[in-house]
């Protein structure tokens, strides 16, 4: 069983023994945290709504390919990365836009000028995106 595929099992788990509303999921990643969450919303775009997705990239080649577009119409993703990351380069982050527009994801993306981590105005970036979601 793939990683994607064990995150989506425990994202069932938690909806049914917590009090968590399955209409809205939202998941955050950073870095390989990043590359799941992906993974996740574009496999499983029924379990999850939001995603932020924080100095990491698209890997298609751990996306199920059996999934309609249409079902990635409840998604919505904030995508940040940093424009000196030394650990995973800008330019695959820089990709991400392209991607979600050719599935029709809702998106915001940005960039700030820090290496592999988050900087403060991320932080609020982020959390005013979020809160206005949830």
């Amino acid at each position: 069983m793939l990683s994607r595929d064990l995150i989506a099992k425990f994202i069932d788990e938690v909806c049914q023994e917590y009090p968590v509303d399955p209409e809205n999921v939202s998941l955050l990643g950073f870095s390989q945290g990043t590359i799941l969450s992906y993974a996740v919303a574009l496999s499983y775009p029924q379990k999850v709504k939001n995603i932020i997705a924080l100095s990491g990239y698209i890997s298609e080649d751990i996306i199920a390919n059996n999934v309609s577009t249409d079902a990635y119409s409840g998604l919505d993703f904030y995508c940040s990365h940093g424009s000196v990351d030394q650990v995973i380069p800008v330019e695959w982050a820089r990709k991400t836009p392209q991607i979600l527009d050719t599935l029709q994801i809702k998106h915001q993306y940005s960039e700030f000028p820090v290496g592999h981590g988050v900087a403060p105005q991320n932080f609020y970036e982020l959390k005013n995106w979020l809160s206005s979601r949830i």
